[in-house]
């Protein structure tokens, strides 16, 4: 049972990184088909395009990992909660006919 579960996670393993492969081959394919085209600009090749995959990961994400963004989006979600309920009660305890 133990090899079963071993072979699916290998099998996931090649699966992702087939899909990366994938996802890498057609984007240079796009860009040598389009690029050069329209803007004479260069011809790539498949680990330049690798390359400017990492780089558009560390430039648009970061490189550090996913459960920092997670609790830093939860302590500020808790903070606007907190500050959006002591409004409320403000304007809660405020008599109702009385205008500023």
């Amino acid at each position: 049972m133990k090899n079963l579960r071993f072979l699916k996670y290998v099998g996931y393993g090649i699966l992702g990184v087939g899909f990366i492969f994938l996802a890498i081959f057609v984007t240079m394919s796009l860009w040598n088909w389009l690029i050069p085209a329209l803007f004479n600009g260069p011809v790539i090749t498949f680990w330049q395009t690798a390359g400017l995959f990492l780089l558009s990961k560390i430039l648009l994400t970061g490189v550090a990992p996913g459960s920092h963004s997670r609790k830093y989006k939860r302590d500020w979600h808790h903070r606007y909660n907190e500050k959006y309920r002591s409004c409320c009660q403000e304007e809660s305890a405020e008599p109702a006919g009385e205008t500023v």
